[in-house]
């Protein structure tokens, strides 16, 4: 059953202790999952294996289970094209411990997107070169393996500016990695630009086409044409096509969580129903 929610550090900063409290906020605006990159929302907890432990493993889901939240993605972005080796894989090490704290929460994916061939994380022409799609592969091939050691999920997520930009380069990915433990998390309007945004209809169906099978999470936020470009607005806000998106989950019977993208306190409980409303 489709479940919607809300990423965590869209609800503002909070302190490790206070999870309950930010819990009870996502279910206050009706969310039933999220995502939580523990980085972005505790402001006073340091990201590394030792504390990615155990203890923290029971604190987080006895606060889920009590407030009957679900955790969807695990965040863990990472720049997967970055042409420094020696960065690139202090990453890939920063993935694979973030993998093996996931194994304690049912059914969770470790998400990031797909990078680009710079350090600084910044769009070049590059990203569409043979250099690029082969440095990504190396580190996909690595997280991923490591996912199937520990019985774990990778979940990636393409963005017209990063190496994989295209419904189909997706595809390519996929095929290249052949695996029960790689996913992909679908967030449509990443795919869109001023070039290309009337087609949205195209390339959603396109990408169902082509993965449907590997889709487990779908990021949903909003778009506004404005000076020449898409600025990016919660759900319903703006002029994207839910319809199709909505069609094409039920046309291919998918399961998937829903979690809001750019939505705040004030907008995410609006935002939620519209979904709910538009899925009748």
């Amino acid at each position: 059953m489709m479940k919607v929610g809300i990423r965590a550090h869209d609800m503002g900063n909070y302190n490790l202790e206070d999870f309950s409290s930010l819990l009870k906020k996502i279910t206050s605006l009706d969310g039933q999952c999220m995502q939580l990159a523990l980085g972005k929302s505790f402001i006073n907890f340091k990201v590394s294996k030792e504390n990615l432990n155990t203890d923290l493993a029971g604190f987080l889901k006895n606060n889920l289970t009590e407030e009957k939240v679900r955790l969807s993605v695990l965040g863990c972005y990472i720049n997967m094209g970055n042409p420094d080796r020696e960065k690139r894989y202090a990453d890939i090490e920063k993935f694979k411990y973030h993998l093996e704290f996931s194994k304690n929460f049912d059914n969770c994916i470790v998400g990031t997107e797909t990078g680009c061939l710079t350090t600084d994380y910044t769009y070049t022409p590059l990203n569409d070169t043979e250099e690029a799609f082969n440095t990504f592969l190396d580190t996909l091939k690595e997280i991923v393996s490591h996912a199937e050691k520990t019985g774990t999920f990778v979940g990636i997520e393409g963005v017209k500016k990063d190496i994989i930009c295209t419904p189909e380069k997706m595809d390519l990915a996929l095929k290249a990695v052949p695996s029960e433990n790689l996913k992909v998390i679908f967030d449509p309007t990443n795919y869109l630009d001023i070039t290309n945004f009337q087609n949205q209809k195209e390339i959603i169906e396109k990408a169902f086409e082509l993965f449907s099978d590997k889709i487990q999470i779908i990021h949903l936020k909003d778009f506004l044409v404005e000076d020449n470009r898409l600025k990016v607005v919660p759900i319903g806000h703006g002029n994207f096509d839910i319809k199709t998106l909505l069609e094409c989950i039920k046309k291919y019977n998918l399961d998937v969580d829903i979690l809001l993208e750019n939505s705040t306190p004030e907008t995410a409980k609006e935002c939620v129903k519209f979904i709910n409303e538009s899925n009748i």
